[in-house]
This record gives C-alpha cells, sequence and structure tokens, in this order.
C-alpha cells in the first residue's frame, strides 16, 4: 500500500500532502513576475519549545530582498572569494567556528554599507524567552480584558505589561523561579500538552506562587492579572486540544513573524513575493495562515494592520535549487551568531559580523526593547 505521507512533492525535499502546494521549482525572476521577491529563511527555530537547555535563546530570521537570478553571481562571487565546493552556501557548514574568519570577513563586507547585499537584507530576531512572556499576556490577560470590553493591545497597555514583567521578572522572583514560571508556561502552552498532562491547576499553581515571591511592583501588578485568568486557561485548552482546536500552535513564533516580515517588506517595496525555505514547520496550512495573517483576513477587527500590504506568490523552496534562499541562510545565519554573542556566549562568527550585521536588525522584531544597537553588546544573563 502507498504510503501518502512519504509521497514526494514537486518543488520541495518535503514528503507528504502537507507540503503537496505552494512549492516553486524553477528559479525567481526579477521580471517574470510582478513585484520583488524576497527569500526568507531561519536560524535558531525550536518549534514551540522555546524554553530550557540545550535550546537556544533566539530565533532569527533573514531576509534578502532578490530573485534567484539575481542571487546567483553573488553566490559565485562569495564561493570563489571563500573557495568553497560545497554545492550549497550554508552558514552553518562554512562560516562557523574560530577558523572561518576570512570568510567572514567576506560577507561582513557584503553586508555591510556599500556591500553587494546591505540595502537588501534584513534580519528578524526573536528573543524566545520575551516570546513566552508576551503569550502569557496575549493568551490569558488580554483574553479576560477583552471580554470585559477593554482593549489593552492597541492602547499599548499589553505590551508594556509583558515588559514589565519580562524585565524585573528575574530580580522580583529570582532567576530560578522566574524561569520555572517560563518553562511552565511553555509546558501548559505547547502543542505537545494535548493530552493535558499539564493542568490549569498545575500551570495556575505556579502563577499564584509567582505572584506570592514577587518583590516589584510591575512584575506584582501583571501576576495580580494573570491569577485571575483561570477561566481563560481552561478555555485555552479546549482551544488548543478539543475537537475543534484553533490555537494548536499558539507558541510557535515563525508563523506570526512571517507575517510580520512580509508587512515590513511590503511597506517598503510595495508589491512582494515570498520565497520560503522548505521548513517543516511551513506546511501548506501554515502558509495559508500567514498569508490570512497578512492580508488582515484572520481579524478582520484588526485589518487597518494590513493597510498597504501588497503580497503576491508565498511560496516554499528548496536552497539547492534556489541561489536565493543561500544568501538568506547566510543572513538569518549572522543574525544568529550575533544574538549567541549578545546572550553572553562565546561565538567568534558573532564577534566577527556584529558591526554589519546590527545595522540590520529590523526594529519590529520580537525583542524586549526598541533599541537593536544593543544587540552589539554582550547582555547580563538571567540563570533559570
Amino acid at each position: 500500500m502507498n504510503d501518502s505521507s512519504r509521497q514526494p512533492n514537486h518543488g520541495t525535499g518535503l514528503l507528504g500532502p502537507n507540503f503537496a502546494r505552494r512549492n516553486r521549482a524553477h528559479p525567481t525572476t526579477k521580471t517574470e513576475d510582478p513585484g520583488r521577491w524576497v527569500a526568507l529563511d531561519e536560524s535558531g527555530w525550536d518549534g514551540d519549545q522555546l524554553y530550557g537547555w540545550p535550546r537556544s535563546r533566539y530565533l532569527s530570521i533573514g531576509t534578502v530582498a532578490i530573485s534567484d537570478d539575481e542571487a546567483a553571481p553573488i553566490v559565485e562571487e562569495i564561493r570563489t572569494a571563500t573557495r568553497l565546493q560545497a554545492a550549497e552556501v550554508k552558514f552553518s557548514k562554512a562560516f562557523t567556528g574560530p577558523r572561518n574568519g576570512p570568510r567572514r570577513s567576506v560577507l561582513a563586507e557584503m553586508l555591510a554599507p556599500g556591500g553587494v547585499l546591505n540595502d537588501r537584507s534584513s534580519v528578524y530576531l526573536i528573543d524566545k524567552h520575551y516570546f513566552i512572556v508576551g503569550k502569557l499576556i496575549d493568551l490569558f490577560v488580554e483574553e479576560k480584558e477583552t471580554k470585559q470590553g477593554r482593549d489593552i493591545r492597541n492602547t499599548d497597555q499589553a505590551r508594556q505589561m509583558a515588559r514589565g514583567l519580562f524585565a524585573e521578572g528575574p530580580r522580583a522572583l529570582g532567576p530560578e523561579f522566574f524561569g520555572r514560571l517560563l518553562s511552565t508556561t511553555v509546558a501548559f502552552a505547547a502543542a505537545k500538552n494535548h493530552d493535558r498532562n499539564v493542568t490549569v491547576d498545575d500551570f495556575h499553581d505556579v502563577v499564584e506562587e509567582a505572584w506570592t515571591r514577587s518583590t516589584r511592583r510591575k512584575v506584582t501588578d501583571a501576576l495580580a492579572a494573570l491569577r485571575t485568568t483561570k477561566k481563560e486557561a481552561e478555555e485555552y485548552l479546549q482551544d488548543a486540544h478539543g475537537p475543534d482546536a484553533v490555537l494548536g500552535q499558539a507558541l510557535e513564533p515563525l508563523i506570526p513573524a512571517t507575517a510580520a516580515i512580509i508587512g515590513n517588506w511590503s511597506r517598503k517595496l510595495g508589491r512582494v513575493n515570498f520565497l520560503l525555505d522548505d521548513q517543516r514547520s511551513m506546511t501548506d496550512t501554515n502558509l495559508d495562515l500567514i498569508e490570512d495573517e497578512a492580508r488582515g483576513r484572520s481579524h478582520p477587527e484588526f485589518r487597518y494592520l494590513s493597510h498597504g500590504v501588497h503580497l503576491g506568490e508565498l511560496l516554499r523552496g528548496s536552497s539547492k535549487e534556489h541561489p536565493s534562499l543561500q544568501l538568506a541562510d547566510l543572513v538569518s545565519g549572522a543574525g544568529y551568531a550575533v544574538a549567541e554573542r549578545h546572550d553572553g556566549q562565546a561565538n567568534p562568527a558573532g564577534d566577527d559580523l556584529f558591526e554589519a550585521v546590527v545595522p540590520l536588525i529590523d526594529q519590529a522584531g520580537l525583542l524586549s526593547h526598541d533599541d537593536p544597537g544593543r544587540v552589539a553588546y554582550p547582555e547580563a544573563r538571567y540563570v533559570g
């Protein structure tokens, strides 16, 4: 019997019916399709498992506004300058480690002002730990406030609450217990909790203890609001894992981030077409969701947020066939190396590339502050 889950799909290395649509086999070109092509790849993805060793703290999404016919000579230039013989140019295989400084200097020159990739590249960083805190507010506090007729999202109250809890949480609760709050949130809200091993009571017991421990007002106030959301937590489990589940990927950052990135590039360039690396989380259904989000169809009440966004194609492809995706891989890998350095981890690639990469960091990324320039410096780490 033929197993449909193992069926190959033209234009991608991903197998099965979840990846049968939205594939691009042939090269993208500058003139063939209306609008500019933008290639996207990520580094540091862990799905919705956002916390705990050995998982990375940051997710880096690299984009390059370039078509394959434009990218091919640049890839060959990199290959020649770095003496690479591999079939694909990959950051993780050729630009990391202490011995690849000369290769990184080639990439840094291309990313720096005046370089061939500078004005067409962007790095969208996601601090996964901050993303978890944001989801605490988004899924539970904001949900309750909305029911009561209060809008804390568009008044910026939700974001400020999340930033206060994130910034002062380790000091208010102690680093270890703050880490426990994050890990319990992930265990409760992640898709793998479909069997409900982590109950509403388990989750709220940790919230309650955090509230009693808190020594700082911003943290205490946020937790005071959160501790009253037991009903919303129960509803969340039903919505995420019930027969009509709609929130099964609530902790997957790649989906909303990609929609945001599409909006950012479209407002800059006009009509855009996106080619994404064939990453397993990017199923046809998820690409449909991203398109709906980018076009303002997911939440009609917030359609104004998609004003000025013009999305043409949204497709996936294999980096073996698309040199534009190889360049996006280099940008995302460079961003990830710089983010690791910022997280206080020794990283020769981050040391060599931060001066070129930091100016490319999108200010609208999911960081706990509005100053991407801070990523140029290692920050103090809390141990959770």
